[in-house]
């Protein structure tokens, strides 16, 4: 079990924790519809409906990782989520290495990666003012990690991991750490949204930084070549087959070429 009382003593946000939901987004949706204004996260024992990018679940079964939402308010617009994902890649890989000793790498933009499986990643959504009747802007910030889960659905079995089988990745100091070191880590993110801060580490976790990829969308293909860096706003840059250099900040790698 989580506790509640040592979070939020060490917490820079209010954070609740809730046994069962279908989403932490969802929730936080629901949050923002009923009044709420001032920055909160949410935690997840469980979800029965996790959300990923694209339209994707997220597996979240009971008590075996992560599923956190952090809710930022706004009077101004709300910040790239681009930038957003990207900061917040590098904070939940910090909080790994830091709690499990665990280096993690990085797949552009925010998915994490151990012995070349996923072992987590991030939703990043945007509610502008007067979406919801709320009276500020609001962006909604889901990450999940694969602390301990085994025993994932067919479909994930060759691309989900975990950082690690030992049953003491669930027990409750390292996820109450873990929860401090991301609420806290993106409140000083939106306190000063200076993402260079971010960017070293980044380059220096990426999992396709000098390889050969393709990148597409719901479109179909986009561009393949080289990984060359990320731009300031952590738009991907890719020297494609013509040598041209081309920045992309939407897209999907879905495929490396070895």
């Amino acid at each position: 079990m989580y506790d509640e009382k040592y979070i939020n003593e060490k917490s820079l946000v209010p954070v609740e924790i809730l046994d069962e939901i279908d989403s932490t987004n969802e929730e936080a949706k629901r949050r923002i519809r009923s009044g709420k204004n001032e920055d909160f996260v949410l935690v997840a024992r469980k979800q029965t409906a996790g959300k990923g990018r694209k339209g994707r679940s997220f597996y979240s079964p009971m008590d075996t990782g992560i599923y956190f939402t952090f809710v930022h308010f706004s009077d101004s617009s709300v910040s790239d989520n681009l930038k957003v994902t990207v900061a917040t890649s590098v904070i939940a890989s910090k909080a790994i290495k830091e709690v499990l000793g665990i280096d993690c790498k990085i797949k552009w933009v925010n998915d994490l990666y151990l012995n070349d499986k996923k072992v987590s990643g991030t939703l990043c959504e945007c509610i502008l003012k007067g979406t919801y009747a709320n009276d500020k802007d609001a962006v909604i910030i889901g990450t999940g990690i694969n602390i301990s889960t085994k025993d994932f659905p067919d479909d994930l079995l060759m691309k989900a991991g975990s950082l690690s089988e030992d049953p003491i990745g669930t027990s409750d100091n390292i996820r109450n750490d873990l929860v401090v070191y991301l609420t806290n880590g993106l409140n000083d993110f939106f306190t000063d949204p200076d993402l260079s801060v971010y960017l070293g580490f980044y380059n220096e976790h990426s999992l396709i930084l000098g390889k050969s990829v393709e990148l597409s969308d719901a479109s179909g293909l986009l561009d393949k070549g080289t990984v060359k860096g990320f731009d300031e706003k952590g738009a991907i840059i890719i020297e494609n087959e013509a040598k041209d250099l081309k920045v992309y900040d939407s897209g999907e790698i879905s495929l490396f070429m070895l």
